[in-house]
This record gives structure tokens, C-alpha cells and sequence, in this order.
């Protein structure tokens, strides 16, 4: 048909409505084993409206007024043909010098119309209707009756369906993470009215379901996805289950209701409340002669056959307390002018409530930071002091058990003096009784017996020169000839198996010192190179013993190397003041004695890495001036006993195992 407005409409043929297995159009009802159930699109017959305009009618000037009416697309059997398409013609005749614009369009682009006031007139649903009017702001005009409720306000609700044989849902408060699928989330009989219902069991109900699923599409494509075990309930608007079952898309024992809820006002099943149906609505700024005219001229419009009709029903208070809870309308196409309208304040207040609370956590993490320094100040501070009083607790352990040794030493010292002379006397008496046998053997024993026991009397002579307090270090003497007889008292009492041991010296290297201190030093430097020699990683120990001029020119540097395993920087850092030792049956004291005899020769003893693994013990001594040496006592022979350097020819290299022409000692 073509209106007379200049609007041109035109209108397709119906498919026919099945009304039973045998029509020829009919599909088959959908069941649970159904394998792949028919879409809603190849059942349910549409009209589809262009909104192409035409010339305008004779006599009407292109300025004439335009009157946007705005209709849902629905597949609702009847509501099409008759109650949309009479309340169109009844408007085109209430408005004679208006042109009325039919657009019909989904739901969602219909709310976006309407919120952005691109239609003057409506269709919409209460829910809808209610939130505008708390908002933006509409006018009722008409509420639509339906054939299947006796009560124009409480005309629709929502409806929980599903599948027969899934025990599991029964009533509302079994919904609990259940998998839901409905039309759409704007949709108030299928998604707000079942949230409101949902909030009798629970206090949240918007977190009470699972993930929700929204098909966009009619009821069919909800109750597919429930079929298909793709979600475990379905939301259908009240009556929307009843016209698929007549239709035969729907099989009458493949679905359950959930929380079914008597009513005698609706003749369809619901699981919730009901509430007024669609209200035809105009928008608010439109004139009170156009909002009369368009209300009487839908009033005037008859009862279909089938029971449609515009009528009165204007109580939206339980459809506004919905709303104010669950209400929302897309707007991310629209004017936001409305929104900051209604939620200035609410915006206002949340500014400056995230404003405050920018300043507060600033403020708060300004003093946090500042107090987190001063703890650490303070925790570094306790930690500095915690380490200085390890450190000097160490040290005086130290030199607690120094002085215990030294006690020791001088007891044991005087004690032995007596023994070792007696030896002495033994050894020279045997001596002079054997002196008529000629035999070398025992001739070289006797001497060894005689020079080890005059060494042992040195030595307690000078334990006790020591507790006296007169030790004399101005001695000449020889720093490789110190090191050779070091090293031959070292080999006699050390196992070197799987060590070698090499040494290179210079022809001499004169020294004011004592040797027997010196002699002491160097052995407990070879003492410890051979413990670690012994830990090689490679199984194969090496020991060196050089004797250099030193850089300076000013001292003489004996060095000791060993290529014993790295050790890691706090026991290299001990090394400076050892307290414990790492031998067994060490006492801790060996470097010690050996820094203090060092310190008592104006000497340095150094400590360094041999490259990725072993260590270097360096004592830096200085050379003995000439003068001190023409000074001397000359190179007469002198007694071990008093610790006088014999001359180097008194003790020839080869004694040492060293080559005599090159200085060079070697231990295989």
C-alpha cells in the first residue's frame, strides 16, 4: 500500500504459520537429541518495511512537519498486522498536515534512536519507559494489551526454561553459576525482570549466574543454545515458549520451567513477577496538541480479533524500582547530555573522592618512603655496629688465646730447658766415647743429634727471650739461605706426595733479622701452601719458593705460590687477621706468629690471588744497608745455638737439594 503522506511502504507476503506437523511450511519441533535445530529465521515470517521516500502528495509543500514513528522489529504472531501497522494508519489520519515517518528497526538501534531523539513517537518497553522517564524524560501515551493477560499491568514477565531431564534447576536459588543465555541484556521481561526475581535469594544478583550469553536474536535461538547443552537455562520473554510450541519449533517435552509462579492475570507460564507490557510513548518536548491528538487517535483504534489493543495502564512503580536497580540503555552513541544530567552530582562527588584519594595515597607513600629510609638508616647503622663488635669479640678471642699459647710457651719453655741440655751433654758424651771408631755413620748421626738439640735449645731460648722482652732482630743474615734451611726442616717433617716443590733464589740477599724468626715465618708459609696443595683440584700440587729483588730496589720479596683451590673473598679477607685455622689440628695462630715476626722486622706480609685459583704469601723485607754489613761480626762460623748465620759455605746448596751454580731448589 502507499501512504498518502508520500512515504512509500511496502509489505512482502507472509510465510504461513504453521499450524501443525502436516502444513507444508511447518519445521519440525525442536527436541534435546535434536542434531542441528532449525533457525528462528526459516519459521518465523517477517514484513519488511523500506523507508524510501516518495514524491510529496499534491498540495503539500516540501517544509510540511514530520512525525518519526518508531516500531520494534517482532516476530510476535499478530502484533505486526494488528495493532502496529492500524496505530499507523490511525496516526497518519489524526495528522493530515504531518508527514509520519514509519521506521522500524531491532530493539538496541531502537533505544539509541530514541535516547539520541531521532523519533517522535514509540514503541518501547516499560522497563525502558520507566528508565527514560527517571532520566531524559518521556510521555505515556498508551500501554499495550495483549490477548493472552487479563490485566493490562501485569501483562509480561520473564520465564527459566531448561532442558527436561536436568535435575539440577528446579527453583530460582538453584541458578547459582549456572550457564545463562538470553535475547539481550537491554531486554526488561527476559533479562531485568529475571534479575529481580534472582534478588529475592541473594543479595547480588548480578554476580549470582555464570558467564550469561546474549544471542541478540528471538526466544528460538535461546532455547537452541539450551538444547545444544551450550548453556544450562534459558530467559524467555512470558509467552514467547507457548508461541514456539504452537508453532512446532519447539518440542512441549523438551524444556522445563524453573520457578514457575501462578498468575491469573497471564494465561502464559512466568518464573517471575509481571508488569505492564509495551508502551506507545512520545518524546517530551513534543507539543501537548500533538501528544492529545496521537493518545486519542490510538484510544480509537478497535480490539483486533485477536485481542490487541491500546489501552490504559500507567502504574510503573514496580517496574521503576526494577529499573532503578538494574536499569541501563546503551549510550555509546548517543548524547551524553541526559547521563550527566541525571549523574552529575554522583560524577562530582566521584572526583573529588578520587581526587582526595590521589592526595591521600601521595601524602601516605611520601611518608612511607620517608620513614622506610630512616628504618633502613637505622637497620644499616645496627648492622655497621653488630659487625664492628663481631670483629673486636673475634680479635680479643684472639689475642686471649695469644696470650694463653704465650703463657704456655714460657711454662713449656723453662720445663724443656733442663731435658735439652741434658740431651746436648748426652750427645756430645757419646760423641767423644765413639770418637776412636771411625764411623761415619754414626759420627753423622750424632752430629745431627747434637744440631737438632742446640736448634731445640734456640728455640726455647727464644721463647723465653720473648716473655723477657730482649729478642734481638738486628742480626745479619741471608733471606735465601733463611728460606734453604726452611725448606730442609719443612721436608723432613711434610708428607709431599703428589707435590712438587721448586724454589729460586738469588745468590744473596742480605737481611738485618733474626733467622730462626725468619726460618719460623717461611716454614708456616710452606705449611700452609702444601695443605692447599694437597686440595689441588686437578690432583697434581705445586709449590714455588722464590727469592726476588723487589721493585723498589729497597727490599728483597720472598714469595711462596701454591695452586690450591680459590677461596672466596670473606676467607681472603680473614686472612688479614686469621682467627680460626682450616687445618685440623690448627690452632688459628700460624699466620699470626707469622704477621707479628713480620712486624717485629719492619716487614710486610702480603696476600694475594694466583691467578683463577692458588695463593701468594709475599714478605717484602728490606735490604741490610752495606755499612750495616761491614759492620758485621765477618764469616766466621758461629753455633746455631745463639742464632747466628753460619756462612753460605757452611751450608752448601746441594745440602738443600738446590743446584749450586743456578740457585735453583727443586723437590720432586
Amino acid at each position: 500500500m502507499k501512504p498518502s503522506n508520500g512515504s512509500t511502504v511496502s509489505q512482502q507476503s507472509a510465510l504461513s504459520t504453521p499450524s501443525g506437523p502436516s502444513s507444508a511450511s511447518a519445521s519440525a519441533p525442536l527436541a534435546e537429541d535434536d542434531p542441528e535445530p532449525r533457525p528462528a529465521v526459516a519459521a518465523l515470517p517477517r514484513h519488511v518495511f523500506s523507508e524510501n521516500e516518495a514524491e510529496p502528495e499534491e498540495g503539500r509543500t516540501g517544509d510540511t512537519p514530520t512525525l518519526v514513528f518508531g516500531v520494534p522489529a517482532s516476530d510476535e504472531p499478530g502484533f505486526r498486522e494488528e495493532l502496529l501497522l492500524p496505530t499507523y494508519e490511525a496516526l497518519r489520519r489524526a495528522f493530515p498536515d504531518h508527514r509520519i515517518e514509519w521506521r522500524e528497526m531491532s530493539k538496541f538501534d531502537l533505544i539509541l534512536a530514541v535516547v539520541k531523539r531521532e523519533v517522535d513517537l514509540y514503541v518501547v518497553s516499560s522497563g525502558f519507559f520507566a528508565y527514560l522517564t527517571h532520566g531524559a524524560g518521556s510521555s505515556w501515551l498508551a500501554t499495550r494489551k495483549i490477548p493472552q493477560a487479563s490485566d493490562p499491568e501485569h501483562a509480561v514477565g520473564g520465564l527459566v526454561v531448561a532442558r527436561a531431564a536436568d535435575d539440577r534447576y528446579a527453583t530460582i536459588a538453584d541458578l547459582r553459576t549456572a550457564r545463562a543465555a538470553a535475547a539481550s541484556s537491554q531486554s526488561f521481561p527476559s533479562w531485568t525482570a529475571v534479575l529481580g526475581e534472582i534478588a529475592n535469594v541473594t543479595s547480588y544478583p548480578e554476580h549470582f549466574l555464570g558467564k550469561p550469553r546474549f544471542t541478540g536474536d528471538s526466544g528460538l535461538s535461546v532455547v537452541e543454545r539450551v538444547l545444544r547443552k551450550e548453556t544450562d537455562v534459558g530467559f524467555l520473554r512470558t509467552c514467547e515458549y507457548e508461541t514456539l510450541v504452537a508453532r512446532g519449533l519447539v518440542h512441549p517435552q523438551a524444556l522445563k520451567v524453573v520457578g514457575e509462579r501462578t498468575s491469573e492475570a497471564l494465561a502464559c507460564r512466568t518464573s517471575t513477577e509481571l508488569y505492564p507490557d509495551l508502551v506507545l510513548a512520545a518524546r517530551p518536548d513534543l507539543s501537548d496538541s500533538v501528544r492529545r491528538r496521537a493518545a486519542a487517535a490510538v484510544f480509537l483504534i478497535p480490539e483486533s480479533a485477536s485481542g490487541y489493543a491500546w489501552t490504559v495502564a500507567n502504574d510503573f512503580r514496580s517496574v521503576r524500582r526494577l529499573v532503578a536497580r538494574f536499569g541501563s540503555a546503551p549510550s555509546e552513541h548517543a548524547e551524553p547530555s541526559a547521563a550527566l544530567d541525571r549523574y552529575k552530582y554522583a560524577l562530582v562527588i566521584s572526583v573529588l573522592l578520587l581526587g582526595g584519594a590521589i592526595l591521600y595515597s601521595v601524602s601516605v607513600s611520601g611518608v612511607v618512603a620517608r620513614r622506610t629510609k630512616e628504618l633502613v638508616a637505622v637497620i644499616d647503622e645496627k648492622t655497621t655496629l653488630e659487625q664492628t663488635a663481631r670483629v673486636s669479640r673475634e680479635r680479643l678471642s684472639q689475642l686471649e688465646r695469644a696470650g694463653i699459647v704465650s703463657e704456655l710457651s714460657s711454662m713449656i719453655a723453662h720445663e724443656l730447658r733442663q731435658p735439652v741440655a741434658g740431651l746436648v751433654n748426652y750427645a756430645d758424651g757419646l760423641a767423644l766415647y765413639l770418637s776412636g771408631k771411625q764411623d761415619p755413620v754414626v759420627e753423622e748421626a750424632t752430629r745431627e743429634i747434637a744440631r737438632q738439640a742446640e736448634r731445640v735449645s734456640s728455640i726455647v731460648e727464644r721463647v723465653r727471650a720473648y716473655a723477657k722482652g730482649k729478642s734481638d732482630v738486628r742480626q745479619p743474615s741471608d733471606l735465601c739461605v733463611v728460606a734453604k734451611r726452611a725448606f730442609t726442616t719443612f721436608r723432613s717433617g711434610a708428607d709431599l706426595t703428589g707435590v712438587r716443590v721448586s724454589g729460586e733464589f738469588l745468590p744473596e740477599a742480605p737481611v738485618s733479622g733474626d733467622p730462626l724468626e725468619l726460618e719460623l715465618l717461611v716454614v708456616n708459609c710452606l705449611k700452609n701452601a702444601l695443605h692447599a696443595a694437597k686440595s689441588s683440584p686437578d690432583g697434581h700440587g705445586e709449590i714455588r719458593i722464590r727469592v726476588s729483588d723487589d721493585a723498589s730496589g729497597e727490599k728483597w720479596c720472598l714469595e711462596v705460590e701454591d695452586n690450591g683451590p680459590r677461596i672466596d673473598d670473606a676467607k681472603f679477607a680473614e686472612l688479614s687477621h686469621p682467627v680460626t685455622s682450616e687445618k685440623f689440628e690448627g690452632l688459628g695462630l700460624g699466620l699470626s706468629i707469622s704477621r707479628v715476626i713480620a712486624e717485629r722486622h719492619a716487614a710486610r706480609l702480603l696476600f694475594r690471588r694466583a691467578g683463577e685459583r692458588g695463593l701468594v704469601v709475599t714478605l717484602l723485607i728490606a735490604k741490610r744497608p752495606v755499612e750495616a754489613e761491614d759492620a758485621s761480626h765477618g764469616t766466621g762460623g758461629m753455633n746455631g745455638m745463639d742464632g747466628t748465620l753460619a756462612a753460605p759455605k757452611a751450608v752448601p746448596a746441594s745440602h738443600y737439594g738446590a743446584d749450586p751454580s743456578r740457585n735453583v731448589l727443586s723437590d720432586e
